[in-house]
């Protein structure tokens, strides 16, 4: 009796092992903001500071991007744009004094970047001086000019995204 217990034992474990029944690697993820601003990400959770616990996708997020790559034929595109246009009998001036619909997948992306440029705005007025890296990696300070004109950039697409 003791070896068939031993069996179904071994059995349970090697099925809960193999359907994921365990822990997944990224089950504890927390973010937090030190002293000088400085966004960290760890496994442990840090034990002085406030922290947030991050939900972490296992897969890979689909591909919801609605920018549109460029191609290497111009020329070919120019040309098909024109004859959707002859095929629709629809002139370009038509098509934009006809109220544009927006579909529910855009106004969630809009929403979406309307809520970050919000955020960014927020944070960028919270901090006196803006620190990031250029494309060496070193670390930079944006001048009071560069700052101002970033809040200014932001500020437009926040009135353009949260109309």
């Amino acid at each position: 009796m003791t070896r068939i217990h031993a069996l179904l034992s071994v059995l349970t474990l090697s099925f809960c092992l193999l359907t994921g029944y365990s822990a997944p690697v990224f089950s504890n993820i927390y973010k937090w903001v030190d002293e000088e601003g400085n966004v960290h990400y760890s496994q442990q959770r840090p034990a002085a500071k406030p922290s947030e616990k991050m939900k972490v996708n296992a897969h890979a997020p689909e591909d919801s991007s609605s920018y549109k790559r460029p191609t290497l034929n111009k020329k070919a595109d120019d040309a098909a744009q024109a004859e959707q246009t002859q095929e629709n009998g629809s002139d370009k001036n038509a098509e934009d004094d006809a109220p544009k619909v927006e579909s529910a997948a855009e106004k969630k992306r809009r929403l979406a970047a309307c809520a970050q440029a919000r955020q960014q705005l927020a944070t960028m007025q919270a901090k006196g001086q803006i620190r990031s890296r250029d494309k060496d990696g070193n670390t930079t300070y944006m001048s009071q000019e560069q700052k101002e004109s970033r809040m200014k950039n932001i500020r437009e697409a926040i009135a353009k995204q949260c109309k």
